[in-house]
């Protein structure tokens, strides 16, 4: 790597909220539970050893339900910023421009497991090919990343966007065919890519608690390394939460009624899958 890529500014933003439908609070839910560290940080402690000049930012909303997360971060030393609820693309801009950034990392606060190789080796790509937008693909769900440049975030200012567009970030940037992106597709163990490895719901949490607490005392082995290591002597612990349904961003509907057709069928709902088929290009 070039020597001049570690003088990089860089800002970790993790987006987070205390308000979940399916589990309330899971943020700072403890690893292992009772008497673990919260969820959050062990995102956050391992984003502290990224070879990068960086600053770790929680970018959370104003509503009362997140004071406690609030005061989380003054607790433990922890940058944060509060903005809008709903229009989460707003306060990662407004973080933007707080300061100079020579990129932003986007991550989720229900995404524990952090490759940092590979999330540095990412950040490398977006500089070398000057990328305004650079992502990760075929990870497991939940570890793939996303690297924007602070002037493609700002310019998104300038142009008119959708609610959508407000509440997933780099949507926009992603799909406008305005802005240079790129694609980092790591090579790993071809088994691993369907792995769920986020938390929305309890069993999601169940699997993670336990991959963790095995993460903990395996010093030698993180990120992907780990799971592929777990997968290995535990495949069925990954069956814990294999039914469960992630949310995705779409393009346009016709590609969420294909998804749509997928799910009714894994669920034998055929007839209503074949009625869909009618309005699918």
């Amino acid at each position: 790597m070039e020597v001049g890529l570690l003088n990089k500014k860089v800002a970790f933003i993790i987006q987070a909220r205390m308000k979940s439908t399916r589990l309330p609070g899971k943020i700072l839910l403890p690893i292992p539970l009772g008497n673990g560290k919260p969820l959050m940080s062990w995102i956050i402690d391992e984003l502290k050893n990224s070879i990068y000049k960086s600053k770790i930012i929680i970018a959370t909303s104003s509503n009362p339900e997140n004071d406690v997360l609030a005061s989380f971060c003054i607790s433990n030393n922890i940058d944060y910023f509060r903005g809008e609820e709903e229009n989460v693309l707003s306060r990662f801009v407004a973080i933007a421009k707080q300061n100079k950034y020579d990129c932003i990392v986007r991550l989720t606060a229900d995404n524990p497991i952090v490759d940092l190789a590979i999330l540095d080796e990412t950040i490398a790509l977006h500089f070398t090919d000057k990328n305004d937008y650079t992502r990760t693909e075929g990870l497991p769900v939940g570890m793939n990343f996303e690297v924007i440049s602070p002037e493609a975030l700002l310019d998104i200012e300038n142009h008119l966007i959708s609610d959508a567009d407000k509440e997933h970030v780099t949507l926009f940037v992603k799909n406008s065919g305005r802005y240079k992106t790129g694609i980092f597709s790591p090579v790993i163990n071809p088994k691993l890519k369907e792995l769920r490895l986020t938390i929305d719901y309890a069993s999601d949490y169940s699997l993670l608690a336990t991959i963790l607490t095995l993460c903990d005392t395996t010093n030698d082995l993180k990120g992907i390394k780990i799971i592929e290591e777990i997968f290995k002597k535990y495949p069925w612990l990954f069956e814990t939460n294999a039914s469960n349904i992630q949310k995705k961003q779409f393009a346009n509907c016709n590609d969420e009624i294909k998804e749509a057709m997928v799910l009714l069928k894994q669920f034998d709902f055929n007839y209503t899958a074949e009625v869909l088929k009618g309005f699918a290009e």
